[in-house]
């Protein structure tokens, strides 16, 4: 919806800029002809007519540029910051104490951008599953030793924009058999 709304308006600029365009030009030619028999001087009314075509461009031109980024970006970027958070805890016993601190103190940072714009990372390791959550189950692997099925690994987690799921979580499902 953002991004329609953001082409209509360029869409609506372009338009107003191209009408006005051609006014001043159907302008500039009726100016000319009557400039043109009284004065015979035509440079004068060509630096007008450039100096007004340059006020209008940057008069109706947007002030500035639109840095937005895609909705699909910041889901990778959701899913990659996830990655290394799972790397990182992974490999924590062999990082010297200041590093780790700056690694997860980057990480929280990253996390905190994305919460910023309503984005959510949803891990599922060793929840218990049920056929309502939505899920791609990537390998089914089989213990006897369970009572209830559960998520023995997350392969990449399910991220949430406002309320709704844009990506399912990955998984590797551990059940009973």
């Amino acid at each position: 919806m953002n991004t329609f709304i953001q082409s209509t308006i360029f869409i609506q600029s372009v338009f107003t800029f191209i009408g006005f365009s051609i006014f001043f030009y159907l302008l500039y030619i009726i100016l000319k002809k009557i400039y043109v028999k009284k004065n015979q001087s035509v440079d004068k009314f060509d630096e007008l007519y450039k100096k007004i075509n340059e006020d209008i461009k940057y008069a109706i031109s947007p002030k500035f540029i639109d840095l937005s980024l895609k909705s699909n970006d910041l889901v990778e970027l959701a899913v990659e910051v996830w990655r290394m958070d799972q790397r990182i805890m992974k490999s924590a016993s062999t990082l010297p104490e200041n590093y780790k601190k700056g690694i997860d103190s980057s990480i929280q940072k990253l996390q905190r951008y994305l919460k910023k714009y309503d984005i959510e990372i949803v891990d599922y390791n060793n929840i218990k599953y049920n056929e309502g959550l939505n899920l791609d189950v990537l390998s089914i692997e089989k213990d006897s030793t369970l009572s209830e099925s559960i998520v023995k690994e997350t392969i990449e987690p399910t991220i949430i924009y406002k309320g709704q799921v844009v990506r399912k979580a990955k998984i590797i499902l551990l059940i009973n058999h």
